[in-house]
């Protein structure tokens, strides 16, 4: 759904008090209010269509360009997609909205510079060149109908790699079709005859590059570049390869997916997440790796509770999880403490208490060699942070506090991990009483985010913190504050 002009004069707005590029203003216009960058920069120029359309007629005569006989409504129709720019007016675009050509949508930035540089092209929409057929109808689609198993397969992964190098937190439908057809594209391979050595070495060690830089990465680009790597990997499973190469390769998808559906649950698409999760599940399965199917599991409990709201499914998971083998893995250890979460969302002290006893006698029975990954294995450290989540829903701030010490001493801060125990922080203290300290506390950890952090699942913490408080005092000065950082990183 677009927004609004408001929303786009907001951005302005914003842009203006923090001094941003034109280029970022746009981009943050394109994403928020789900337009085409050739909308984008017109809002961002604060243009009105028709003035647009005037001051594009006099610069084409001053410049002795070709003149356009040009109406608002022509405008607006180029914006929407409804009829192709003629290309010979790609020029002018750029000269009055003061862009490149990519960053009005034609085309991509495909030079072999950093990816993470500001020169790259921050849209993901491109704006249709190519005629109408005789229907009156575009040969080629920004996405095609959106249906899946029915696109083009290079603007699928166009699409993709624009992902990775986007700023901003909003994935538009487009964005969400694509990322479904990857997930399916796994079930649609079809024959072929083998893999070479090199390339099945490098798609392995993408696992281990992911370990080291998963939490660097900010989530929406960590997303495109999942993407495409399952993309390539679900491609080669679709050959004729021998049975053990196949297992590799199905090790590296479920890993993958995995990922994949954690990034998508901190960006708030559960649904998707899910899906994402149970297809990790299928390939770890097709992998014949105990572990990982044991954690793949234990993540499913977490996905029932918190997509479906369905608690009885999420502990069918959990205990499916940590049956599934005598020798405890790191996934047993994080079903044990699904279930403690559980426990404590239901009021259940003794239970939630009993789970997590079961969740520190396993972590002591893992082998120490399955406890170095830093996003599969559950070491103590992790298991703090759900310590830190249980005892403070039951008001117990001295051991969430002891738990929450742990955690700020061995977590990432912008691991979600870290994040979390950050708001447990502040709900402590609301627990405690000091009710403005919470809040300001709850807001000092929003703060410290960089905005492409600011996820929505990190958002809905941030709220848990506001709800703690007794109605009464939800109009306190602090609590507005916290509600009014909350607001603006959400229109952001």
């Amino acid at each position: 759904m677009t927004h609004g002009r408001a929303c786009a004069a907001r951005i302005r707005e914003r842009a203006a008090q923090e001094g941003w590029p034109l280029v970022h203003t746009a981009a943050q216009i394109a994403t928020c209010c789900q337009v085409s960058p050739l909308r984008a920069w017109r809002l961002a120029h604060g243009m009105p269509l028709e003035e647009a359309a005037r001051r594009l007629i006099e610069l084409c005569a001053e410049a002795g360009l070709r003149q356009p006989k040009l109406r608002k409504g022509d405008l607006s129709r180029y914006e929407l997609g409804r009829t192709p720019v003629p290309v010979w007016m790609i020029d002018p675009l750029c000269r009055l909205y003061q862009a490149r050509p990519d960053w009005l949508g034609f085309g991509g930035d495909y030079s072999q510079g950093d990816p993470e540089a500001a020169q790259a092209t921050p849209f993901q929409t491109p704006v249709p060149l190519d005629k109408p057929d005789h229907g009156g109808h575009r040969k080629s689609q920004i996405l095609p109908p959106l249906g899946i198993g029915g696109s083009d397969d290079m603007r699928r992964r166009e699409l993709l790699r624009q992902l990775a190098v986007t700023t901003g937190l909003a994935l538009t439908p487009g964005h969400l079709v694509a990322i479904e057809q990857t997930r399916q594209k796994l079930f649609d391979t079809t024959a072929g005859t083998g893999i070479p050595a090199d390339i099945l070495d490098r798609l392995e060690s993408l696992i281990p590059g992911y370990e080291r830089r998963f939490y660097e990465l900010a989530p929406l680009p960590r997303l495109g570049a999942l993407l495409t790597d399952f993309d390539e990997v679900s491609g080669w499973l679709g050959h004729r390869l021998p049975v053990m190469t196949q297992r590799r390769l199905w090790r590296v998808a479920a890993h993958l997916a995995d990922l994949t559906a954690e990034t998508l649950g901190v960006l708030g698409q559960r649904a998707e997440a899910a899906a994402w999760q149970t297809t990790a599940r299928m390939a770890a399965d097709e992998a014949g790796d105990r572990a990982l199917a044991i954690w793949v599991r234990a993540a499913q409990a977490i996905h029932a509770v918190h997509v479906h709201d369905d608690p009885e499914r999420g502990v069918a998971y959990a205990r499916e999880a940590h049956n599934l083998g005598n020798t405890p893995a790191p996934g047993t250890v994080l079903a044990f403490a699904v279930e403690a979460g559980i426990h404590a969302m239901r009021g259940n002290e003794a239970a939630a208490c009993g789970a997590l006893k079961q969740a520190w006698d396993a972590l002591e029975r893992v082998p120490g060699d399955r406890q170095r990954s830093g996003l599969w294995g559950y070491q103590d450290r992790k298991l703090q942070s759900m310590v830190s989540d249980t005892m403070t829903r039951f008001g117990r701030t001295r051991e969430a506090r002891a738990a929450q010490t742990e955690v700020f001493r061995h977590c990432r801060p912008n691991s979600m991990t870290y994040i979390a125990s950050r708001f447990d922080q502040a709900k402590c203290l609301i627990h405690d009483g000091d009710l403005d300290a919470g809040c300001a506390s709850a807001a000092r950890t929003l703060l410290d985010l960089s905005p492409e952090y600011r996820t929505p699942l990190v958002l809905n913490r941030a709220r848990e913190v506001l709800l703690l408080l007794p109605e009464k005092h939800r109009n306190r000065l602090a609590a507005r504050e916290l509600r009014d950082i909350l607001v603006s990183a959400q229109r952001a």
